[in-house]
């Protein structure tokens, strides 16, 4: 009996051991996994606890493989914690003044061609993904897409999920885009916005700064030159989104309307809902009924997809002519 208990101990030493030796070599990961949950009390417990497990990794180079690893498969900043929100320019004194629209006449437009066509990014959560490729499948040889970049649950508000800020300021040196399509919204419902309570969500606090982070991204691509598109969050199937959606929405287009001359808004829910402005999964589209959204009641199908895309090539026809 004794040597089974003595067996049976070592069984659970070697085990406890094991475990800790992962949790060191993991200890990044895990730190970077407690950072990103939901605030509260499970996301304080989780950071108390990885904080020192970090700290003896770090003292004993156990974090070496693991980033040794990330850097070989091209991953060097998976277990990066970058919360700040990247905007280089002052915020403007004031309101802002709102702008008209540039009425331009065909000869006046920027002109560009399959020599010199228009390099369009396309980026955000998961609902830029199906709008991005729409674009793609463009055959205008006079517009070309430099990138579709789409993460799941990211957005403007969860900085410490990824941080878009940066990638932003990124972007126009490594793709030299002339106009961005950003889809953002859908994931940013949250108190908490990446190191900071800002207030509840929908609150003049929250609004006042999202609409910081949205217009400094807009200043920011405008000043390098860069047109940039906002589209607008879908009609959605179900309370919840419903509520939140036209909240992030009337941002994104106020914003748009105060730089009009370098910006526009899509406004997918209208261009989404049926005649009554209501949710509709199935649309007719050239007479022919057509599935526009997924059973989850948000995301689109290829064929709204292809609706946003001439949506957007519209919109820019009114500042740039393609041919």
């Amino acid at each position: 009996m004794r040597l089974l208990s003595t067996a049976a101990g070592r069984g659970i030493a070697i085990l406890f051991l094991g475990l800790l030796l992962a949790a060191l070599l993991q200890a990044e990961g895990l730190r970077k996994q407690a950072q990103i949950q939901p605030a509260g009390f499970q996301r304080n417990l989780a950071l108390r606890v990885t904080r020192p497990l970090v700290s003896v990794s770090r003292a004993l180079h156990l974090t070496t493989p693991r980033h040794e690893l990330q850097v070989a498969i091209g991953r060097a900043d998976e277990d990066r914690i970058d919360t700040r929100v990247h905007l280089t320019l002052p915020p403007p004194a004031g309101p802002l003044p709102e702008q008209q629209p540039r009425t331009q006449t065909h000869a006046s437009k920027p002109q560009f061609t399959r020599v010199k066509p228009l390099r369009i990014w396309v980026a955000g959560d998961s609902l830029a993904e199906v709008p991005g490729q729409a674009l793609e499948r463009i055959t205008d040889p006079a517009v070309k897409i430099v990138g579709v970049e789409s993460r799941l649950s990211t957005g403007l508000a969860r900085t410490d999920l990824y941080n878009w800020f940066t990638r932003i300021q990124q972007v126009p040196g490594q793709l030299r885009p002339k106009v961005a399509v950003f889809s953002f919204g859908a994931d940013d419902a949250h108190d908490y916005m990446g190191g900071a309570h800002v207030g509840p969500f929908g609150s003049p606090s929250w609004i006042a700064e999202y609409r910081r982070r949205v217009d400094g991204v807009t200043r920011e691509l405008n000043a390098a030159g860069i047109y940039v598109v906002w589209l607008g969050l879908p009609i959605p199937d179900g309370p919840g989104f419903r509520k939140s959606f036209p909240i992030v929405n009337r941002i994104l287009e106020s914003v748009a309307k105060k730089h009009a001359k370098q910006s526009t808004f899509v406004d997918t829910w209208h261009l989404l809902d049926d005649f009554h402005a209501r949710y509709a999964q199935y649309l007719r589209v050239h007479g022919k009924l057509t599935m526009m959204r997924l059973p989850d009641g948000v995301h689109y199908t290829a064929a709204a997809g292809d609706l946003i895309a001439q949506q957007v090539l519209k919109q820019l026809g009114a500042v740039y002519r393609l041919s």
